[in-house]
């Protein structure tokens, strides 16, 4: 069988990766947000850092003292570490994010080109000095140049550091690491709500597999989703339409079999009655004829009558009933015949439970079938052995030729019949199955019969 896969898995998976996918989208635009935010606190970081050291490094050259511009003395060239006076702190930048200075070093010349100061971790030379101010890029590194009209001085800060793309894959780490912890999660919750949601739909689905031929109770719409109501009360109105077919169906096949049973049994009589009276005259083989197809003709229109009662679920019992007096009545009443008497062995077990929940006609109908169809194929004058027990167990063998197991798999079905002479309906076993599956029992063929070499065996299993 092609295996489907289900709603509820398909509306759980796709919803997991929408959600996802929309996930994924937002934090990239974060990420894009976030990287525009980034970029401008920390070139705001570097503008106030040049703000800062260019006013240390003229009190350092000495040009805020008296002096003047043009009485300047020679200035020695002076180096700043990383680490000396206040140079190099860590507070909040601009945005509220924490700024290293580590992060940066710095150089301070004047017009002509010339380093007066610079950090220790600071390039020593450079191809060349950015003459304009701003930010730009220096050996690939982020940096900002301010000139200061009053002193002729100029500082560039650079970036030495990637702190920079540090604290964006921070922030991004941030943004997507809580995806890949949640999306279990999201999952496991995307398929409890769809399963809640699609529980109605299983209730129906499982409400509607109850139904059969024995079972076309109507459906209940109260409780059911807007969506569902209108497919409950089609099905409701459509299972009405089939129990009523059916009932007219069984009413007629019932009426029919009952029917045919007095006018069946009349002409049976009159044959019986015109075969005596013709004794030796050739005609008499062919009256014997009619006779027996009379009665093949009145056991049809039993079984008929049989299977329509069992249609009804008259199988069924609310009680528990005594079998054993059945089963010996059944056995009893086949003893008293004088085709069958003698061959009928019953043996009851002690461990036997036949106090089972069927209905006791039902039962003596199911015993019968066993033993007629036992009698009726098996080998002339063999006995038939029916043993009840141990547990709820009935079983009825009959010696004979053995029955190939593709035949065996098929005698439970209607008019079907096995490699044999004997006059028959093809309906015994399937009335015997019927009553079994009513009653939740199991009826199991065998051959050969357990024990022997050969012969047929019919067990039933009553619960």
């Amino acid at each position: 069988m092609k295996h489907r896969s289900s709603i509820a898995l398909r509306l759980a998976l796709w919803l997991s990766l929408g959600t996802c996918v929309f996930w994924v989208a937002a934090a990239a635009i974060s990420t894009t947000v976030l990287r525009s935010e980034l970029e401008q606190s920390f070139d705001e970081s570097l503008r106030q850092s040049a703000f800062r050291l260019l006013p240390l490094a003229r009190r350092e050259l000495g040009q805020d003292s008296g002096q003047g511009p043009g009485r300047r003395e020679p200035i020695p060239r002076m180096e700043f570490g990383p680490r000396s006076r206040d140079f190099n702190r860590r507070g909040p930048g601009p945005g509220g994010f924490a700024v290293d200075q580590e992060q940066f070093t710095y150089l301070v010349y004047d017009t002509s080109g010339t380093i007066l100061v610079r950090a220790e971790d600071a390039p020593e030379t450079l191809s060349e000095l950015p003459r304009e101010e701003g930010y730009l890029f220096v050996r690939g590194q982020r940096a900002f140049a301010f000139a200061d009209r009053r002193s002729d001085l100029s500082i560039l800060v650079m970036e030495t550091s990637d702190a920079r793309t540090r604290a964006l894959w921070d922030a991004v780490a941030g943004l997507f690491w809580p995806l890949a912890a949640l999306i279990p999660l999201l999952a496991l919750g995307i398929w409890l709500a769809v399963r809640a949601a699609l529980r109605p739909i299983e209730r129906l689905s499982q409400d509607i597999a109850l139904r059969n031929s024995a079972n076309l109770a109507p459906l209940v719409d109260q409780g059911q989703p807007a969506e569902l109501a209108p497919i409950v009360r089609e099905v409701a109105a459509l299972l009405d339409r089939l129990r009523a077919a059916m009932e007219a169906e069984r009413a007629f096949a019932a009426s029919s079999a009952h029917e045919l049973r007095t006018p069946i049994a009349g002409a049976l009589a009159q044959t019986q009655r015109l075969g005596a009276e013709l004794g030796a005259h050739p005609s008499a083989a062919r009256v014997k004829g009619i006779e027996q197809s009379l009665r093949s003709l009145s056991d049809l229109a039993e079984k008929l009558l049989q299977l329509s009662r069992l249609e009804a679920g008259f199988a069924r019992s609310d009680q528990c009933v005594d079998l054993l007096p059945v089963l010996n009545l059944v056995e009893r009443d086949f003893q008293l015949s004088p085709s069958t008497g003698g061959r009928i062995k019953l043996v009851v077990d002690p461990a036997a439970e036949l106090v089972q929940k069927i209905n006791p006609d039902a039962f003596a109908i199911a015993v019968g079938n066993l033993i007629r169809n036992a009698l009726l194929h098996g080998a002339a004058d063999s006995v038939v052995c029916v043993e009840a027990g141990p547990g709820a167990v009935v079983q009825v063998r009959n010696h004979g030729a053995v029955v190939a197991p593709e035949i065996l798999a098929r005698l439970r079905e209607r008019f079907s019949r096995g490699p044999t002479r004997a006059n028959g309906t093809g309906l015994g076993l399937a009335v015997v199955d019927a009553i079994l599956s009513q009653t939740g029992g199991q009826l199991v063929l065998r051959s050969p019969a357990p024990g022997w070499n050969d012969g047929f065996a019919a067990t039933m299993h009553l619960t």
